[in-house]
């Protein structure tokens, strides 16, 4: 018996893989991609183009547009964002093709080209036309800019001729996958005498062109590995294995993604180590990250490559150290939220509720911290207040304050608030930062899916609400002050382990709002290495609330080593 774990042992060690990342030039012959050139080295205006066909809003009320699955906007956006492209000049067009000639809003919807504001929204709900085509105006001005070009049918030929200001185009496309097995039936006969071998390849293309040149310069790219498996192979205990097992959540087309990434940005790129994102609640699929209570589903804002990801079961918080910290909270609305709403209003109410449950949080820890810009909007989602908070951040050392920005807006449908968070870059010109506020903030919806739930109002104990809530026996209110003491000393070990890009808190509390990913950023600023993001594994602490199982404090079983024994057998337990 003890022979055939051995034998088990050496089977699973008994393979050879390793990667296999090859580059062509317009179908030439393959090369290593230490050989080919670089792609980006053109010196002007770099315009990153992509393609979205155009359709009208469907009965589902999804606000984000449907992208491409393998190549999308933020994908691109990770490109024009790195380190290495930061001082070029970048641009992201956004080619939004397909405008039947004769949709009757063709000139309102190329209207929405302009400045990226709220008001836009305004504007387009004192339109006097249908609903329907009002809605497919909202979901393309949550996504278009200036650099958002809409093109009919008939003018499809032309649209990839010139656009404004561009010296040289790319255009970025996943062109095929190949998966195969070879003698996996031969394998099993001869029962691993015969070896067999695997391999999975993923290919890309980018597609580029100077200004005024008609045709493009095609080149491709393939990531993809290869595995050999036989009994007969000595075991090699993974020493020459560079290829890991890929689960549900990294799949291996993800891991290609990462490498066409790096090798267009460098040409000597090596395959880049595998960073499983696993969040404790909610799934990620490729780019998109579901939340774990079906609240909402998004695109990973940040770079994946570099990202920190914490999350709890109605909060996300993404952060790489060049976009910042993204943040999305769900709060579920209270009895008091809902006939405040009736009384006051909305906007009154909102505003309330920001103040009370986040600045004056805020305020504790950052007493001159205060909200620069904000404005309701009850054309966007039926109501929505956005702001720009500055914390004033004391500097050791001296009397001196540094200021860092951030944008938060927030809406309510149905029985939730959603509130939305994103920081600004230390360098942020305070001239244009009501406008960089709405812009931005705008981008961050326009990646995001909202399902709203309705829950059933709990009934009002109208001998609680006539003392505030503190009826309680005596016995509870014992129990309560052991429970008290117990969380104190909870919440402070939990103070210690937050995490940068924090937000582990569960959420789902009414009312409460997780400043968690906020105060850790302003505790304590990443440190970006001098050189070319050479951020190792084990730089950022990740996701220890998967390991750390929760406590059990105040429990009325006090289970003793001893009396598990026997526990299938209730005879013995008194024994």
């Amino acid at each position: 018996m003890k022979f055939f774990f051995i034998f088990l042992i050496l089977l699973f060690n008994c393979q050879v893989s390793w990667y296999h990342t090859r580059v062509s030039k317009n179908e030439a012959k393959e090369m290593p991609i230490s050989e080919a050139e670089s792609v980006l080295a053109d010196s002007g205006t770099a315009c990153f183009i992509s393609s979205i066909k155009f359709q009208e809003q469907e009965l589902s009320n999804e606000s984000s547009t449907k992208l491409n699955s393998m190549i999308d906007t933020q994908f691109i956006e990770n490109i024009r964002t790195n380190l290495n492209l930061k001082n070029s000049n970048t641009k992201h067009i956004k080619h939004i093709y397909g405008v039947p000639k004769s949709w009757p809003y063709l000139k309102e919807l190329k209207s929405i080209r302009s400045d990226k504001t709220f008001e836009r929204f305004k504007q387009i709900q004192n339109l006097p036309i249908d609903t329907h085509y009002k809605k497919t105006l909202i979901k393309y001005a949550e996504i278009a800019d200036a650099d958002t070009y809409f093109v009919t049918n008939e003018d499809i030929l032309l649209s990839f001729l010139e656009f404004e200001n561009c010296d040289t185009y790319y255009q970025l496309h996943y062109t095929k996958k190949e998966k195969d097995n070879y003698n996996v039936v031969l394998f099993l006969i001869t029962l691993g005498i015969l070896p067999t071998a695997n391999y999975e390849n993923h290919y890309f293309t980018v597609y580029k062109r100077n200004a005024f040149e008609l045709k493009p310069t095609s080149i491709t790219y393939k990531f993809g590995y290869r595995r050999v498996l036989t009994w007969l192979l000595l075991p090699t205990f993974n020493f020459f294995n560079e290829v890991e097992n890929y689960n549900k959540d990294y799949r291996f087309v993800d891991h290609a993604k990462d490498q066409f990434l790096s090798a267009i940005e460098n040409k000597y790129s090596q395959p880049l180590p595998i960073k499983h994102l696993n969040p404790v609640y909610g799934d990620i699929i490729g780019n998109m990250y579901s939340s774990g209570s079906d609240f909402f589903k998004t695109q990973i804002p940040v770079d994946t490559r570099y990202a920190v990801i914490r999350d709890g079961k109605q909060n996300v918080s993404f952060y790489d150290p060049i976009r910042g910290l993204y943040k999305i909270q769900v709060i579920n609305v209270n009895s008091k939220i809902n006939s405040d709403i009736i009384t006051e209003g909305l906007e009154k109410t909102l505003k309330t509720f920001i103040t009370t449950s986040l600045l004056d949080k805020v305020k504790k820890n950052y007493p001159k911290s205060a909200i620069l810009h904000e404005m309701y909007t009850p054309e966007y989602r039926d109501g929505t207040y956005t702001f720009t908070l500055e914390i004033a951040k004391p500097e050791p050392g001296n009397d001196q304050f540094k200021k860092e920005y951030f944008v938060f807006s927030c809406f309510k449908s149905q029985s939730q608030i959603f509130l939305l968070s994103r920081s600004f870059p230390n360098d942020t010109n305070l001239g244009n930062l009501s406008k960089l506020s709405e812009s931005n903030i705008l981008d961050f919806y326009s990646q995001i899916t909202f399902q709203s739930k309705y829950i059933e109002p709990k009934p009002l104990d109208l001998d609680i609400a006539m003392n505030d809530g503190k009826k309680k026996s005596e016995n509870d209110t014992d129990e309560d002050n052991n429970n008290n003491n117990n969380d104190e000393e909870d919440d402070e070990e939990e103070e210690n382990e937050e995490e940068l890009a924090g937000g582990g808190s569960v959420g789902g509390e009414s009312g409460q709002i997780d400043l968690g990913g906020l105060f850790s950023i302003l505790k304590e600023r990443t440190h970006i290495p001098r050189s070319k993001l050479d951020i190792k594994p084990g730089r950022f602490k990740f996701n220890n609330a998967r390991f750390n199982p929760p406590k059990m404090n105040s429990s009325k079983f006090h289970i003793k080593p001893g009396r598990t024994k026997n526990f299938s057998k209730p005879s013995k337990w008194r024994r």
